[in-house]
């Protein structure tokens, strides 16, 4: 297909209005919800858009269901919130302008996942017109805040069982397209971010025993999470190893980390910004437990002995959790089959099936972008991939929800 027929299919034109919509996870997405509505409810669909107030910004998810009141049906989901480019050196091209060269498509979100929200929808748009009368029902949910630790789905499974009380009992699985290069995960692990804020007490450097030193005190949390890392990896399950290979266990990362004045003050804060990748078998909870029983008998209790003042708290907590389907499922079958690819890795970053399984709803992860693109400057995705990708979802939405 010529770049000039490319552009004026109607896979470009929904992919672009998607592009062209700044939906920094900061930024409100309603804008972006509003096309989505109108979209999915002229081809068909009902549809639900649920809007809650985050700090201040309106944000929204999407629920789109076609088909009769049956069981067994097919839940297509992804997030339409994208990470800033706002700043972000390299980018050659305007982040919200989608365009190609011929071999790639550029723009903010074409990889991670725009593109494929916008393949889903006019997948899904040709089927109906194709099959109006559905064998099982398909759903299509759509979140905010993917981006920030999966708050748009923590909040939304809280709702969601009463929503398919009213509508059709819960689909068991659900196919969810963040970049994977058409490769097929079954499980994913979890994500924690937060903030270590150790409270000293600050004082002239010149006398330093009158003062305690935050940043001091830091290198003390610094050597206890160092040493739970090594813990974890000496927990390491044949299972996460197959999932994982270049990293099975769970772990810590360092981010980004702060405090004092001036070279002759003793630093009364200082602030490290931290993540946690926790694999499946593990969780957040349980790690950060461990680190804060070990903060507290280790550090704090010897700070306040100093002063009752002294304390390591944590700020900022985001988490979403890991996630571990069945590799060998009809839905794996089916995309197995489709893409032409085993099942047998998982995702190293985590996604809303996390919370999906929460409820009950097992998710497999495969997408048109790649990783390597995500969150980058020039994000793109291969010509091909953009073609093909809208293919192969309306043969899988065709299979599942259409055909007997």
């Amino acid at each position: 297909m010529s770049t000039h027929d490319i552009q004026s299919s109607e896979l470009w034109e929904v992919s672009r209005r998607l592009i062209n919509f700044d939906t920094v996870s900061a930024h409100s997405n309603l804008e972006a919800v509003e096309y989505l509505e109108d979209y999915l409810k002229e081809i068909g669909f009902n549809v639900k858009v649920i809007t809650d107030d985050v700090d201040g910004v309106k944000k929204a998810s999407v629920l789109a269901w076609f088909g009769p009141r049956q069981p067994g049906g097919l839940m297509i989901s992804g997030h339409i919130d994208v990470v800033p480019f706002d700043g972000q050196p390299g980018w050659k091209t305007d982040p919200l302008v989608m365009e190609t060269d011929g071999k790639r498509i550029y723009g903010r979100g074409t990889a991670d996942m725009k593109i494929f929200i916008a393949q889903a929808l006019v997948a899904a748009k040709q089927v109906v017109q194709q099959h109006q009368d559905f064998k099982r029902p398909l759903l299509f949910v759509f979140t905010y805040d993917e981006e920030v630790a999966g708050q748009g789905s923590g909040k939304l499974i809280k709702i969601l069982p009463q929503f398919f009380e009213e509508t059709f009992p819960m689909p068991e699985m659900a196919l969810i397209g963040e970049p994977t290069d058409f490769e097929i995960y079954s499980a994913h692990k979890g994500y924690a971010t937060f903030d270590l804020v150790v409270h000293g007490i600050g004082g002239h450097s010149s006398v330093p025993k009158k003062g305690l030193n935050a940043i001091e005190k830091m290198g003390d949390v610094i050597r206890i999470i160092t040493e739970i890392d090594g813990e974890l990896e000496q927990h390491i399950t044949p299972e996460n190893t197959q999932l994982f290979p270049e990293c099975p266990p769970s772990a810590f990362n360092f981010g980004i980390i702060g405090g004092g004045l001036a070279a002759n003050m003793i630093a009364d804060t200082c602030r490290l910004k931290m993540s946690l990748r926790v694999s499946p078998g593990d969780t957040s909870e349980e790690i950060l437990r461990t680190m804060e029983d070990r903060i507290e008998r280790e550090v704090i209790s010897k700070m306040r002995e100093f002063s009752p003042e002294c304390n390591v708290t944590i700020e900022n907590l985001h988490a979403t959790p890991p996630m571990k389907s069945p590799q060998q499922s009809p839905l794996s079958a089916l995309l197995s089959r489709v893409f032409d690819r085993p099942v047998e890795h998982g995702a190293p970053y985590g996604t809303d099936a996390g919370n999906f399984q929460h409820i009950g709803i097992n998710s497999y992860v495969c997408g048109p972008g790649a990783l390597g693109q995500a969150h980058q400057p020039n994000e793109s995705i291969p010509v091909e991939h953009f073609l093909s990708g809208q293919e192969k979802v309306e043969q899988i939405i065709t299979e599942w929800c259409a055909q007997d």
